[in-house]
């Protein structure tokens, strides 16, 4: 009796104190990478900026997305972002450096860059 009871109050603790390093926002989410474009397209709104963008998952695969942040994101840095089901709210996101960024991404991008500007 008294070793089940030590059992489950042993898997109690645990999963308290494991839960206490788990990330809800980050726990089954899909993973995608976005390149922060510049200010003038984030949507200003009551809490904040609303960047609304494409999102490339380690396949490059495309989804649309929106990322609602409290201030500006710095122009042209990389995030990794955290999607949950078909929702495209980002729940979390980090900045990464551009090698961890998959190519597809990364080619698109010089595309936009390589474009001529006309005066």
């Amino acid at each position: 009796m008294k070793r089940n009871l030590v059992a489950i109050l042993l898997i109690g603790i645990l999963l308290v104190v494991g839960w206490r390093y788990v990330d809800p926002n980050r726990l089954l989410a899909d993973v995608y990478y976005v390149k922060v474009p510049s200010a003038e397209v984030a949507t200003q709104i009551s809490s904040g900026y609303r960047y609304d963008l494409i999102g490339y998952d380690e396949d490059g695969k495309k989804r649309p997305l929106s990322i609602a942040t409290s201030g500006l994101l710095p122009e042209g840095n990389y995030l990794r972002v955290f999607v949950k089901e078909e929702d495209a709210e980002v729940t979390d996101y980090e900045q990464v450096n551009v090698l961890e960024v998959p190519e597809q991404l990364k080619e698109e991008q010089e595309e936009d860059n390589s474009e001529p500007s006309f005066p």
